[in-house]
């Protein structure tokens, strides 16, 4: 019955949002709870620890599209991925030890991730390819809008200590996957499933696939920092969960506003890529200030910066799934990209612990405008682009 009234776009839109939503309640509580003793060091193992067993999962996976459909995949990513917060709740070990539960957190990610390579490909084969990946990220913002700052009142306002303290708000998103997982069951599409797979084929020999790999090892470095040191660094300052919180708002009201205007500034403004890389470089340089610790600064700052890299993000991906339409399997380019994507976050996460390990949380930030270099390995990939396409 809810098939008959939503297309496959908007039963996918719902289904991401509330896996948006459930990821604004968790990302950045999860990373701030690894931070209670002040170790900045036990957030970066985390996601170093998860990256790992993300990619080997997302390998294995995407091998098993083979037999089973990468919408069962995501549905299933997503349900595990809701049983694996619940644990912190039955076992106080893994919620201790950061490197072992970022392992076992990157398990259902990776399954996630690879069903949704694939299942996004073929639901959006039909749309135009920028728009579908605009108002997915413009609808997943509005339903993550209020998650950040929701989770941070219950946190701050919950009546237990240690873990529990986090109780109300794991527990919420937990049950979020679990709706997201069995929402993406009523699409039609699966996805790919089937055609003949080998490891060896993810490495990709095609010249006309070079300019993707650097865009794909440059595109989240920039990121990872925002995601993983800001939240953290702001917390520190403000001694505030809600205000932590209020960052990550911030961020989905930019990142909202950015996609509902991507298309139309792309196609209006001249030179809009342009403008695009110097204000994110400029403003990653407010942070070049030792020991910043004007909030509203840095909601301002990272503002700017999101404001314009995700067009750019989108961009890229776009050209990607452009690229892959003359594929009938395209599993073995999906890997491919986790490789770069994998080892860009690696190095950026590997720089952060070896300053943190050395110095401080204040001096992790002070990356952020040498990390901001990374965006000139979108060029090649931008340089393709042609405007009929986009808009």
């Amino acid at each position: 019955m809810i098939k008959s009234y939503f297309s496959d776009p908007v039963l996918y839109y719902m289904s991401y949002g509330l896996f948006s939503f459930s990821n604004g309640l968790f990302n950045i509580f999860v990373n701030i709870m690894f931070f209670s003793d002040h170790n900045i060091i036990n957030v970066i193992e985390f996601q170093i620890s998860m990256q790992f067993t993300q990619l080997l999962l997302f390998i294995i996976s995407t091998y098993f599209i083979k037999y089973i459909s990468a919408k069962f995949l995501y549905s299933s990513g997503a349900i595990l991925r809701s049983l694996v917060i619940a644990s912190l709740f039955l076992n106080n070990f893994l919620s201790s030890n950061a490197i072992l539960f970022g392992f076992l957190y990157g398990i259902p990610s990776g399954i996630f991730w690879a069903g949704n390579a694939t299942f996004t490909l073929q639901i959006s084969r039909k749309t135009k390819r920028f728009k579908f990946l605009s108002v997915n990220s413009a609808l997943s913002g509005i339903t993550s809008l209020i998650a950040p700052l929701a989770g941070g009142f219950l946190i701050a306002y919950s009546s237990y200590a240690g873990i529990y303290k986090y109780f109300n708000d794991f527990i919420l998103s937990s049950i979020l996957l679990i709706f997201t997982g069995i929402s993406a069951l009523f699409i039609n599409s699966s996805g790919e499933k089937g055609g003949i797979f080998k490891i060896s084929e993810t490495e990709i020999s095609e010249n006309n696939y070079n300019v993707f790999r650097l865009f794909f090892f440059s595109s989240y470095i920039m990121s990872i920092i925002m995601s993983t040191v800001l939240p953290v660094y702001i917390f520190l300052i403000s001694n505030s969960y809600i205000i932590a919180g209020l960052y990550g708002t911030i961020i989905a009201v930019t990142s909202l506003i950015s996609n509902s205007m991507a298309p139309f500034l792309y196609y209006r403004i001249k030179k809009f890529v342009l403008i695009a890389f110097s204000v994110i470089i400029f403003a990653s340089f407010t942070f070049i200030f030792k020991n910043i610790d004007n909030i509203f600064i840095i909601f301002i700052a990272s503002s700017s910066i999101m404001f314009f890299l995700t067009p750019l993000s989108n961009l890229g991906m776009t050209e990607f799934m452009h690229y892959l339409d003359q594929f009938n399997v395209t599993r073995q380019y999906w890997i491919n990209r986790e490789y770069y994507i994998v080892a860009g976050r690696l190095i950026s996460l590997s720089s952060l612990i070896f300053i943190a390990d050395i110095y401080s949380v204040y001096e992790t930030v002070l990356l952020i405008p040498i990390f901001s270099i990374s965006i000139l390995g979108f060029i090649p990939v931008l340089k393709k682009l042609r405007k009929d396409n986009y808009t």
